[in-house]
């Protein structure tokens, strides 16, 4: 019986999780997607519709780091704190490269979108990982 309900709450936590990431994402991708659909729409201007969907994961990230700091026992929160710096510094070279990368190695303004579609995806990710450990404070 312990199996079963434990099978089920995991259940019902992927399904509320699952439901809840569509909302995030839906509220971000979409407005870059509505974004990166104009008509000849060029290279800078995509980039652009990249950049405002990173900097909106990035307000997402913090949100969810906030509520976080709010929640967690001081302890916990502390051991959290050093890894959003650790994380931060590794985005920050991460990001270095990836420009780097884009810009100079792989050459042409064509790779200019992937390179800022890559930042954003990082910063989405870890907002996302926040947002699950937030959820999962209510289980």
């Amino acid at each position: 019986m312990k199996k079963l309900s434990l099978i089920f709450f995991l259940l019902n936590c992927i399904i509320s999780l699952a439901q809840d990431k569509k909302v995030i994402e839906n509220k971000i991708d979409i407005l870059e997607k509505d974004c990166l659909n104009k008509e000849n729409i060029s290279n800078a201007d995509m980039c652009n519709c990249m950049i405002k969907a990173r900097e909106s994961w990035d307000v997402e990230l913090n949100k969810n780091y906030n509520l976080l700091k709010n929640k967690l026992p001081e302890k916990c929160f502390l051991v959290l704190k050093e890894a959003q710096k650790a994380w931060i510094e590794y985005r920050d070279k991460e990001f270095l490269f990836v420009t780097n990368y884009f810009y100079e190695v792989k050459e042409g303004s064509m790779w200019y979108p992937v390179s800022e579609n890559t930042k954003k995806e990082m910063v989405k990710q870890r907002a996302l990982e926040l947002k699950k450990y937030l959820e999962m404070l209510d289980y």
